[in-house]
């Protein structure tokens, strides 16, 4: 039976490991740069990974590698009958016959494939079973083949049961999950003959394994399972800590979430809280700061990836139902740009936001993944100006102002 002693012991060693392979980096970071992944400076919500994918499967792509990359995508479909040299075009974003668009559509001789690229968000209702009409009428009489990326399986709301069973069995349907997609890219960068290609698809695969299968650093995941495997009682004390560590996550939210809408209530301000997306770390979901209570729109803060990840904010609709025409859309984005420099405006529902990288001034990339950093927690139980509550009331309240002049726009 581990004690309070022993688990303060194991954190204490897992402490003076991680605090030894940080120093090590920090000192040969110049000539290593451990922690710089190419990938997370790039656009990298779910459109930016299609277009990533579906720019590496197009044989005749700028990637100058051929038919590398669709080739071992197809060994692993496993499906005879599509090959590299009989593809006869590519699309992102296929709009199928109901208006829906599917991610990645390919078109061979004698067949199609189409892709529909999951890594974070949920099915809509019938989505699936929409993309398996609109192959199957594609493919005409040849073959065809819907790719479900997810690493879970399909909702029953977009593909029933029976109805995925029957496609599988016929060979029209089947789930690749990130791993498998991981994998993949691992061994067509080993073959990759430019060398700028390869690094990028070696950073994509370690963007996929870090921020969609939630694995963290090798070496560091190495020094800390060298600890728990040092003495038995560390491996209890290690087990007590994982069965604690979401009860303790879901009290520094509800404490963050007490002392953010005390903040807002006391600048006139009300706080927007997704209380059961958030508790169960569902992609999407999100909090933020309805600034006026006739506004259709809100400062939004949402996590792009399941369990808390890819945190993004911007300007949202209050929800889907809400229709942005262009103009007013489009005045929102320039009292935006003007404020806060150049965002995007290209994400359905958001007429503006920063996205990651250097054009965001407002998050740090360590405050972007709560399911594996400790900075975001630190930060919503910091009470000093660095801290969430403190810098988002100072956000909302800038915002505000910068929105003063198309408050219309915004109702």
């Amino acid at each position: 039976m581990s004690t309070p002693a022993t688990i303060l012991d194991f954190l204490d060693a897992v402490r003076i490991r991680a605090a030894s392979l940080a120093e090590a980096k920090q000192r040969y970071a110049a000539e290593l740069a451990p922690d710089f992944n190419l990938v997370d400076h790039l656009r990298n919500n779910e459109v930016a990974l299609s277009r990533y994918l579906c720019l590496l499967l197009d044989i005749k792509g700028v990637h100058g590698q051929g038919e590398l990359f669709l080739r071992g995508l197809l060994q692993r479909l496993g499906q005879a009958g599509f090959e590299p040299q009989d593809l006869l075009r590519i699309e992102l974003e296929q709009r199928t016959h109901s208006g829906r668009f599917l991610d990645i559509y390919l078109e061979f001789r004698g067949g199609v494939i189409g892709i529909e690229n999951k890594p974070w968000a949920a099915d809509q209702d019938k989505q699936l079973e929409d993309y398996a009409r609109f192959l199957q009428a594609s493919a005409r009489d040849g073959q065809w083949l819907l790719v479900y990326a997810c690493n879970w399986e399909p909702s029953e709301a977009s593909l029933n049961p029976a109805q995925r069973e029957a496609l599988e069995q016929a060979g029209n349907f089947l789930r690749l999950d990130f791993l498998q997609i991981a994998d993949w890219l691992d061994e067509s960068a080993c073959y990759a003959r430019a060398p700028k290609v390869r690094l990028f698809v070696e950073a994509l695969s370690a963007y996929v394994r870090q921020q969609v299968n939630g694995e963290i650093d090798v070496s560091e995941a190495e020094q800390i399972k060298a600890v728990i495997l040092q003495k038995p009682e560390h491996l209890e004390a290690a087990l007590k800590v994982a069965q604690s560590i979401d009860q303790v996550k879901a009290q520094l939210l509800a404490e963050f979430k007490h002392s953010l809408g005390q903040a807002l209530e006391a600048e006139g301000l009300n706080l927007v809280w997704d209380e059961q997306a958030l508790a169960s770390g569902r992609a999407y979901a999100g909090f933020g700061v309805k600034l006026h209570p006739g506004h259709q729109l809100h400062l939004r803060f949402e996590f792009g990836a399941a369990r808390l990840n890819a945190l993004e904010w911007g300007i949202c609709r209050d929800n889907a139902e809400i229709d942005l025409n262009q103009a007013d859309t489009e005045a929102i984005a320039l009292a935006m740009d003007t404020a806060f420099g150049p965002g995007y405006h290209d994400w359905p529902g958001w007429p503006w936001y920063p996205g990651t990288g250097t054009r965001d001034s407002v998050l740090h990339d360590s405050e972007r993944n709560w399911a594996n950093l400790a900075e975001p927690w630190l930060r919503i139980s910091d009470k000093t100006e660095q801290g969430f509550v403190s810098r988002i009331v100072k956000l909302a309240l800038e915002v505000r102002d910068a929105l003063a002049g198309v408050d219309a726009a915004m109702r």
